[in-house]
């Protein structure tokens, strides 16, 4: 039993977005367990493509097997938000950066090198499902200049 000790009768909706952020942040680390919550079933995802323009990625599987993809490629590694979630009406944003789980960096991403990468994601939300992402890291220009250096 809950006693209002205010006695006030105004109940005051709770805020999901953080709590949307943070299960955001946990897929894109890998984990799957709350996809169809966050997801919504048509989701658009605008996601980077060295020089070019931003693939779309349509509907919640495509969407699960590109953050799977991109995170099978280095699974010792992790994004930890730098700066938000900056949360407005209808969006969620926030700035990453990925950081190794270990301190050997043989058990990061051991076919790769990775300098350095940072990005941010923005969320379109509506209700409490993500329904648009967009992807921004420097990992495109990272892969870019890696090739011009490659040759």
């Amino acid at each position: 039993m809950t006693i209002n000790t205010n006695h006030s009768s105004v109940v005051v909706p709770v805020d999901s977005r953080p709590m949307l952020w943070q299960n955001w942040m946990a897929l894109r680390n890998g984990d799957r367990s709350l996809v169809e919550e966050i997801l919504a079933p048509t989701v658009l995802a605008h996601l980077p493509v060295p020089g070019g323009s931003p693939e779309r990625v349509r509907g919640r599987q495509a969407l699960v097997a590109w953050v799977s993809g991109r995170h099978a490629g280095c699974p010792d590694a992790r994004l930890a938000v730098e700066v938000g979630p900056i949360i407005g009406p209808d969006l969620i944003a926030g700035r990453w950066q990925l950081v190794r789980a270990g301190d050997d960096p043989e058990t990061l991403c051991p076919h790769r090198i990775i300098v350095a990468c940072s990005g941010v994601d923005i969320l379109r939300v509506d209700g409490d499902r993500i329904v648009e992402y967009w992807s921004h890291d420097d990992s495109v220009r990272l892969d870019h200049c890696l090739t011009y250096s490659a040759a």
